[in-house]
């Protein structure tokens, strides 16, 4: 793969004198397989010179330029990471075909959120006047295929819901993640252990050919920056020694650190890498670099399979299951119960393990946060009891520990699922908690699909001039259950506002002819699925 960076800075565009070697523009790689297919990560305002490069490319004979097929992965929707989209010219050229993935959504579709930036009050161009022909996926965690490269998705830990893009294609593996903090504050520094949800996140990017990663700050900034979603560089590179990774480009650049700063960062890595006879490779991404990645015939195949289609919709009922709270400190309640509700989700309370166990049989939960505040309150007796029961949810259903410090090696014990370490924000606590319900919905997704329906079931929204094309492919919402998860029953009997919802959403617009002709067999085939015990 050939990788390409347009933007480097992290936050806000950062240009001048003190940012001229680095760069002071914001997020947007290109990527190209050595097939030609062209993928996009994050649009930042880098994406604007990637635009006006792919426009005038002299590479392109006429008719590729008019035709020009990409896809563009966004990591997350905040501005640094979307502000070059309504400045990429080939989304405004007709004739071209571009398909743009995100994270999916639980009260706005991704397409909702990226035109929200463009409405009259910001933007005097709106997202519906794209000559382009637009297709829009919302993701969640698993896989899927853009031509001949395999794209595998990870929750990252930051204030809103961000994927880390794993892109595999011709024994060649490129890893983008940004943005992303340490679940540990310990292994933040670049000393600590990694584990528990670090442990995931290494073995996400495990023996990646290059990984490009968030490293905003340094291990002696970090303490003043807890919770606002970003890596030191320590931690980035300790990652990387343990997850046996062969290159990283540190990236996101503090939009406060000039040249001269990275430059001293990155010596003081080579430094301590070189104390410690390490081959890890490392240096600081610049706007403009050319990374040509090739295959390791010494690491073999790297290639995942039987991962989750990331693109399959998550019906909306599944996602809205209640969130069970068992938090007796008022003040985190209180603010854990509104973050849940800022969700669209209901929150039920309790207050012992009876309740809990009642309320678990009768609503089938999504999610489950304790408090761990010992020796007065222990969340991992709470816990243990929960994964005690011989009911199979009880063993699957996630549990969040809400705490002031974390304890990964006696939570493992007690099948802790993840750690919300106080003091945490509104938004850091409401992207947990959509992460983790849609992380249960989709275990609750109907298994027996074809082994292409992931992206049949996907039904990307297609725009071109404000005219939205009808998408047949909307042709299965009930199913056979996997073994253990929700019933069938309540599968099938979804209400009728969640699949109004959830067609006029993903396929067609209230007043098309699809909507009106579709709607009653939809309803009718999901009211007389068959009931399977």
């Amino acid at each position: 793969m050939r990788v390409q960076f347009w933007g480097t800075r992290g936050s806000i565009a950062k240009p001048g004198p003190s940012t001229a070697r680095y760069g002071g523009n914001t997020s947007c790689i290109e990527v190209r397989s050595a097939r030609g297919t062209l993928v996009i990560i994050d649009c930042g305002t880098g994406g604007h010179s990637l635009g006006q490069k792919l426009k005038s490319d002299r590479k392109l004979t006429s008719a590729e330029r008019k035709g020009l097929r990409g896809h563009i992965l966004i990591s997350h929707t905040h501005w640094d990471h979307i502000q070059g989209i309504p400045f990429f010219d080939p989304l405004f050229a007709p004739g071209n075909e571009w398909d743009i993935y995100g994270p999916n959504g639980l009260s706005r579709s991704f397409r909702e959120i990226l035109a929200a930036q463009m409405q009259h009050n910001y933007f005097p161009v709106t997202l519906d006047q794209c000559g382009a022909k637009i297709r829009y996926h919302e993701l969640v965690e698993g896989s899927f295929d853009i031509d001949d490269i395999k794209v595998s998705t990870r929750y990252l830990n930051h204030p809103a819901l961000t994927l880390g893009y794993r892109l595999e294609s011709d024994g060649v593996t490129v890893v983008y993640a940004c943005d992303h903090e340490p679940h540990s504050r310990l292994a933040a520094t670049g000393d600590g252990e990694i584990t528990g949800q670090d442990l995931r996140h290494a073995e996400f990017v495990s023996r990646a050919d290059l990984l490009i990663h968030d490293a905003q700050y340094s291990a002696e900034e970090y303490p003043a920056k807890i919770g606002w979603g970003h890596s030191s560089a320590e931690y980035a590179v300790n990652l990387g020694r343990f997850a046996q990774v062969k290159r990283i480009a540190l990236t996101h650049h503090d939009p406060l650190r000039d040249d001269d700063a990275i430059d001293r960062l990155v010596a003081s890595i080579r430094g301590k890498l070189r104390q410690s006879s390490s081959s890890l490779e490392v240096f600081a991404a610049f706007e403009g670099q050319i990374v040509d990645v090739a295959a390791d015939p010494a690491k073999g195949s790297t290639r995942r399979v039987s991962e989750f289609p990331a693109e399959i919709p998550v019906e909306p009922a599944l996602a809205r299951q209640p969130v069970l709270l068992g938090v007796a400190d008022t003040r985190t309640s209180a603010a854990l119960c509104e973050a849940v509700r800022a969700e669209g989700i209901c929150v039920k309370t309790f207050s012992n393990i009876a309740e809990a166990r009642k309320l678990i049989a009768k609503d089938r939960p999504s999610l489950v946060i304790l408090e761990h505040d010992p020796p007065r309150i222990n969340g991992m007796d709470m816990c243990r009891a929960i994964r005690r029961q011989a009911n199979g949810h009880e063993h699957r259903l996630p549990s969040v520990l809400v705490s002031g410090q974390e304890d990964c090696e006696s939570g493992d014990a007690a099948a802790v699922t993840d750690w919300l370490i106080k003091p945490f924000t509104g938004a850091y606590a409401r992207t947990k908690i959509r992460a983790w319900v849609l992380r249960t919905a989709c275990r609750w997704i109907p298994s027996g699909a074809p082994a292409n329906e992931g992206r049949q079931l996907a039904s990307p929204l297609v725009t071109r001039n404000q005219d939205l094309e009808p998408d047949n492919r909307f042709d299965r919402i009930t199913g056979p259950q996997h073994e253990r998860r929700r019933s069938p029953k309540r599968v099938a009997k979804s209400d009728k506002s969640a699949l109004l919802w959830m067609y006029s959403r993903k396929i067609a617009p209230f007043e098309s002819p699809t909507f009106s002709s579709r709607l009653g067999e939809i309803i009718a085939r999901a009211a007389s699925a068959p009931e399977k015990g």
